[in-house]
């Protein structure tokens, strides 16, 4: 299937849902509308129709949508679920008070999804609307409050919790048999102390040819005994080489998990040559890098990297975008990682391409690869689509996005006495005519000649904003003019 059927389908497909929305068509009409969906549907299993498939579940089967919906986030193991009435979700919210979140339906109103900020806090409520805009919502409440973690950061804490709470049963486990050991030896030594004292008592009393007899009969088990101890003790080295035998196996087993996986994979007209990762983790999980040998130029900007679980259907996945960071927050390079299912493994593999090299990320997007594949040959088209196509699913607390460096016009149009700067001040751009202008960034600049991207604030000419405008506004500040008062000032102009 091409683009341009694909753009037909979707298009079909929004008139199906607006005409649906409406309820103003007859019984008829919607059984072949939604027979119609069901169809296209079928036909399609791609990232790029997810929008459109959730949009009709939420209208046919609302309560799976909503829980396939959870599924797919950075958050689904503090999900409590999927509610028609207010108190059933409160009782259940509030069963874990410390952190959670859960979504409300209502037929005519739409969702509603519920927060609790911080622990024992009343939960905040968003506003009736559709899902994703809920859900997004509830990202910006996250990024004020840090209030859930994500579901690999859970898994992270229970990795922590669970060896040490092990080795501590472990350890009392072992104490525990240790002392029962210990008494039942005690008890032993106590009953063959008594029975010892018995038989001495009863032999005491009869004649001594009955005691020459018992002691000729005493002696007698001692040597029935003595085979019995030679013969247990052959199959003691055999039952030692069979759990060593054991322990060789179950220590190769988890180097059978890992999967021969291709040398090369398709990237539309190039081709990729796949190389292993450093580190057992990255080994055991899969992860690969990839390089284009056609295409060398792509190395200083960004990094390709591949989850080859399922090496067939990669296609079928997002992409995952992020900007990566060093230690002083200074851009590093992009990062493309393919063939992660969803967020949560996007959110659980990335960390580990990081650790090697000790660099951070500041921002996580998502892509389908339809919009990407003819856009990452070169850093410009990149961050085009990184800017105005990709969706942010998560950045850290500070985020700055960054502009490459040969996008920015660096001619100086407005003298300005600029602040000390540092390496986390953005610059100040203005777009105008197709070139990115400088207004404020020239100490920024000087740090460093060598950084590929900076972080920016962007302001948009279309938007009503001159030099002239910009002039005037910059005269009412005393020297030296911080950048971040200088953006928070044209805003509040345009605004106004």
């Amino acid at each position: 299937m091409n683009v341009l059927e694909k753009a037909k389908l979707i298009q079909e497909l929004n008139q199906l849902i607006d005409g649906l929305e409406q309820r103003s068509l007859s019984f008829f009409e919607i059984a072949r509308s939604k027979a119609r969906i069901k169809d296209i549907f079928a036909l399609c299993d791609e990232p790029i129709f997810k929008k459109q498939i959730l949009q009709f579940k939420s209208h046919s089967q609302p309560e799976k949508a909503a829980t396939d919906f959870a599924a797919q986030t950075l958050f689904q193991l503090s999900f409590r679920g999927v509610f028609q009435q207010g108190k059933a979700l409160e009782q259940a919210l509030y069963q874990h008070p410390d952190f959670g979140w859960a979504i409300l339906h209502d037929p005519q109103l739409g969702w509603q999804i519920w927060l609790i900020p911080a622990a024992n806090r009343t939960a905040l409520i968003s506003e009736w609307e559709n899902l994703e805009d809920a859900y997004h919502w509830m990202l910006q409440q996250q990024q004020n409050y840090g209030c859930l973690k994500t579901d690999y950061e859970l898994k992270q804490i229970q990795n922590l919790i669970v060896p040490k709470l092990t080795s501590v049963l472990t350890e009392t486990e072992t104490n525990l048999t240790v002392a029962a050991d210990e008494l039942q030896t005690i008890a032993e030594h106590e009953q063959s102390n008594l029975m010892d004292l018995s038989i001495t008592e009863l032999y005491s009393d009869q004649e001594p040819i009955a005691t020459e007899r018992s002691a000729q009969q005493s002696q007698q088990p001692a040597e029935i005994q003595q085979p019995s101890s030679l013969a247990v003790e052959p199959d003691l080295p055999m039952a030692a080489s069979t759990l060593a035998h054991t322990d060789i196996e179950n220590t190769a087993a988890p180097s059978s998990i890992i999967k021969d996986v291709a040398e090369t994979l398709e990237l539309n007209q190039y081709v990729a040559r796949i190389h292993s990762l450093p580190g057992e983790e990255a080994s055991l999980q899969q992860l690969y890098r990839l390089d284009i040998p056609s295409l060398p130029e792509i190395a200083p900007y960004l990094d390709l990297l591949l989850h080859g679980a399922d090496l067939e259907k990669w296609q079928h996945y997002p992409i995952y975008l992020a900007e990566q960071i060093n230690q002083q927050g200074c851009f590093v390079r992009y990062l493309a990682l393919l063939g992660a299912e969803n967020q949560t493994q996007a959110m659980q593999f990335m960390p580990l391409l990081n650790n090697a090299e000790q660099y951070a990320l500041a921002a996580i997007k998502t892509i389908p690869w339809i919009d990407l594949a003819d856009h990452f040959n070169s850093i410009e088209s990149l961050f085009d689509v990184y800017t105005h196509k990709a969706i942010c699913i998560w950045h850290d607390e500070n985020y700055m996005p960054f502009i490459p460096a040969q996008l920015i016009q660096t001619q100086k149009i407005i003298q300005l006495d600029e602040s000390t700067a540092d390496i986390k001040t953005p610059l100040l751009l203005l777009k105008e005519r197709q070139k990115i202008r400088l207004i404020h960034g020239h100490k920024r600049l000087a740090l460093s000649q060598n950084e590929s991207a900076y972080p920016y604030f962007l302001l948009e000419r279309h938007h009503g904003i001159s030099w002239q405008m910009i002039q005037m506004i910059t005269a009412q500040f005393s020297s030296p003019i911080n950048c971040r008062e200088l953006y928070k000032e044209i805003q509040k102009h345009i605004s106004n």
